[in-house]
């Protein structure tokens, strides 16, 4: 289950030095409201044969079957036994054009990291290790590591591209599509490791 966070802030520049094209303002992400079921995503390639055989946004095993674009409005909250309890998440990055190329990327919460030198920058927000939906909520159901999800605002050269949750167990579901780039959500890591 998937919830869209549309219209993130985005902020050019940061004073301590770090690159921040493209940045997302953290923050927005916490409090903006969901508003379409499934995940925001412009100009989606169409899916290739070889994608279609391992699996699409629309059919995951396992899973129930949602009607992309109902509107909804659910509130992000994140249960105090979650909060300030995980510090990261490492995340594959694929490049489809040369596997070499491609690298695991351990990021801070609320953190940004560039693609290579595409212009697209990748924006963890919110990390919940029990991802569900209730009548107006996206939330955590405790801390315990049943269905990790964490959500990624992706914009190309500052324009929002992708807002969305990437899962761990349902990699296909509402995945960020980019004719050179995958992402998988792979590992989290406990705020208490050092």
């Amino acid at each position: 289950m998937v919830i869209a966070f549309l219209g993130a802030a985005c902020s050019m520049g940061d004073s301590d030095g770090k690159d921040t094209s493209g940045a997302v303002d953290v923050a927005a992400l916490k409090e903006k409201p969901q508003d379409v079921e499934g995940s925001f995503s412009r100009e989606a390639p169409p899916l290739t044969d070889q994608q279609m055989a391992e699996g699409s946004a629309t059919e995951v095993e396992g899973h129930p079957d949602l009607e992309q674009a109902q509107k909804v409005n659910r509130k992000l909250v994140v249960p105090k036994t979650v909060e300030g309890k995980w510090k990261a998440v490492k995340i594959l990055v694929r490049d489809k054009t040369d596997d070499e190329k491609s690298e695991m990327k351990t990021v801070t919460l609320g953190d940004s990291f560039p693609l290579g030198t595409s212009g697209i920058t990748v924006t963890t927000g919110a990390f919940l290790p029990n991802f569900v939906l209730t009548g107006d909520e996206v939330t955590s159901k405790g801390n315990e590591l049943q269905n990790p999800a964490v959500r990624l605002v992706i914009t190309d050269n500052g324009n929002l591209i992708f807002d969305g949750w990437a899962f761990a167990m349902y990699p296909a579901m509402y995945a960020f599509e980019h004719p050179r780039y995958s992402l998988q959500l792979m590992d989290f890591i406990p705020e208490s490791v050092g």
